[in-house]
């Protein structure tokens, strides 16, 4: 058997079948807490991770929040992840998922070709799996934040023993992932996807809020775009009522009567379900991107764009543009997110590159030589 068959097989094992994205979590049945040695489990977790992964991987353990490293990335990225996770973690114990973690979270920030090997199917650039509490990541950022959030809430799911339905596991991921930390709290921010919930509202093609609810796992990822982008917004919508914490509250005093959580809408709003869809479609058409260009000049990045499987690669420059003169974005390079918006496509480039103004300091984040890299570039003027 060749070493890396063998590696792979380790892995396999270690990751009990990393389940793809679409997977609802399965809730873990735990002994109870005051059984489990927190700070034992820690140890052995990062001495198998780091024994399976092998040469140039290192672990850490965060014993106060039950975190376990396993990193290749390098020492200045490996300190941003544990200080961004550690303050989401915080930011959460006062927000909706208060309780400690019950088990230890494995958090692996492996290299790009060993992240592929991992997990072959996933298209995205991180996953969580709650069977084994493994958080898996080649994003430092957006990506990584979304998946964490995850981990807290399949927590808080198995302390009360209720299984969440997938819109409001995404809902709740999207809305923080879309935020920023200011003074330990979270801070949200207007989501880039509002232009195209607004479009299918107006062409009456929207899902009714009760048909989102009731949705299973397989039926959410079919339409996945316009899935997350619905749940989003209702999240966003209790924000910005002050209800998401009346909201959530309800819905888990109400889980038994109504797993879907279209009662506890109803009731955290005050009114019917359709009277809430009537209010929730108004307010959506009503609200406004964060930023319009005064005119037909908007930000410009200034790159040739390719194809690639995990982003968009940058196969060249633009003659003059600020990415040609600054010389930190180098050819074949892969742009997996920019300005905290992950990044798939050139439509998905082109997107965040437009909600942002022209000489706005942006962080892109990328891929080179295998790894992931973060970068600061000042975005410049679409050309006339």
């Amino acid at each position: 058997m060749s070493p890396a068959r063998a590696k792979l097989l380790l892995w396999a094992a270690a990751l009990a079948c990393v389940a793809p994205p679409a997977a609802a979590p399965a809730l873990a049945k735990d002994p109870p807490a005051t059984k489990v040695d927190l700070a034992a489990e820690a140890r052995s977790l990062a001495e198998r991770w780091g024994k399976n992964l092998g040469q140039g991987y290192t672990t850490r353990i965060d014993s106060r929040r039950h975190i376990v490293y396993v990193s290749a990335v390098d020492p200045a990225a490996f300190a941003h992840v544990v200080k961004l996770l550690a303050a989401v973690h915080d930011a959460q114990a006062t927000g909706l998922f208060p309780r400690r973690l019950r088990r230890n979270v494995t958090v692996i920030l492996p290299t790009v070709k060993d992240y592929r090997r991992l997990v072959p199917n996933a298209k995205a650039h991180g996953i969580y799996t709650p069977r084994n509490r493994a958080l898996v990541s080649i994003s430092y950022s957006t990506v990584l934040v979304h998946e964490f959030i995850h981990a807290l809430h399949h927590n808080d799911q198995v302390v009360a023993r209720q299984n969440h339905p997938i819109w409001l596991i995404e809902g709740l991921a999207m809305l923080y992932q879309a935020s920023v930390l200011k003074d330990g709290r979270f801070e949200v921010k207007d989501p880039g996807s509002l232009a195209g919930l607004q479009s299918v509202i107006k062409a009456g093609t929207v899902r009714p809020l009760k048909q989102l609810c009731r949705m299973t796992p397989k039926a959410f990822m079919a339409s996945a775009e316009s899935a997350y982008r619905q749940s989003h917004h209702v999240m966003l919508y209790l924000h910005r009522q002050g209800k998401l914490r009346a909201f959530y509250t309800t819905y888990k005093a109400t889980y038994a009567q109504d797993p879907t959580g279209a009662k506890a809408l109803a009731q955290t709003l005050g009114k019917p379900l359709d009277r809430v869809e009537a209010d929730w479609r108004k307010w959506v058409l009503a609200c406004k991107p964060p930023w319009r260009p005064a005119h037909a000049r908007s930000a410009h990045l200034g790159i040739r764009m390719a194809k690639s499987d995990q982003g968009v690669e940058v196969s060249g420059f633009l003659r003059g543009s600020t990415a040609q003169r600054a010389g930190l974005l180098k050819g074949g390079d892969v742009i997996i997110s920019l300005a905290g918006r992950p990044v798939r496509s050139a439509r998905d480039l082109s997107a965040a590159v437009q909600a942002c103004r022209p000489g706005q300091i942006v962080e892109i984040e990328i891929i080179r030589a295998g790894r992931t890299v973060m970068l600061k570039h000042r975005l410049g003027l679409a050309p006339k």
